[in-house]
């Protein structure tokens, strides 16, 4: 079959017009009304505080992370980021036999967390479609006592290495030691076991 460009336009434009009515819809819904909430001022020595805290944060926004994160293929970036900072680990919340640390959030649970919060479910708009464990992913690991980074991901880095310096530069990895190692567990339809 072949289809001449007006009528791919055609088609095209009919397609947008019920794309629309159907974002319309979804928009129109009413909203829940909002939560009451009590507001106040803060004090001037909680502020004090506050800004003291902020302080010693500067500059620190370019420390090297760990985390977990999803890679798009399609848009060549990074997705659902959880990202923390090294010196944010007085002692280590999920410290390995091998030393290593690394955030606490798991895959599943952030996906599952953002495809209900993602406003339009299971209609092709969004990062969060499907199961969590079909789009490649990765975990950033640090290991204090030899202060190597690990960047884990499965064996879909071979066929997209161009996302080793997106996950470099997301997590701050430049200037540091690092390796990419790939397991199992991260390769695309891999669940946890």
């Amino acid at each position: 079959m072949t289809v001449t460009e007006e009528e791919l336009q055609r088609i095209v434009a009919a397609a947008v017009k019920v794309a629309l009515k159907e974002v319309k819809g979804i928009e129109g819904q009413p909203e829940k009304p909002a939560a009451e909430v009590e507001v106040s001022k803060m004090g001037d020595e909680e502020l004090d505080e506050a800004m003291r805290l902020m302080q010693s944060n500067r500059g620190k926004g370019d420390e090297p992370m760990v985390g977990i994160f999803w890679y798009s293929p399609q848009r060549d970036e990074l997705f659902g980021v959880r990202s923390h900072r090294i010196s944010d680990y007085t002692k280590a919340n999920a410290r390995t036999e091998f030393g290593s640390v690394s955030c606490s959030e798991m895959h599943e649970d952030v996906w599952k967390k953002e495809f209900h919060r993602q406003k339009y479910k299971n209609d092709g708009i969004g990062p969060y479609v499907g199961a969590y464990e079909m789009t490649p992913r990765g975990r950033i690991f640090y290991n204090p006592d030899t202060e190597v980074f690990t960047i884990a991901v499965g064996s879909w880095i071979e066929q997209y290495p161009q996302a080793v310096p997106l996950i470099v530069e997301e997590f701050n990895l430049a200037g540091t030691t690092y390796e990419v190692k790939t397991a199992h567990h991260w390769d695309i339809g891999q669940k946890w076991q």
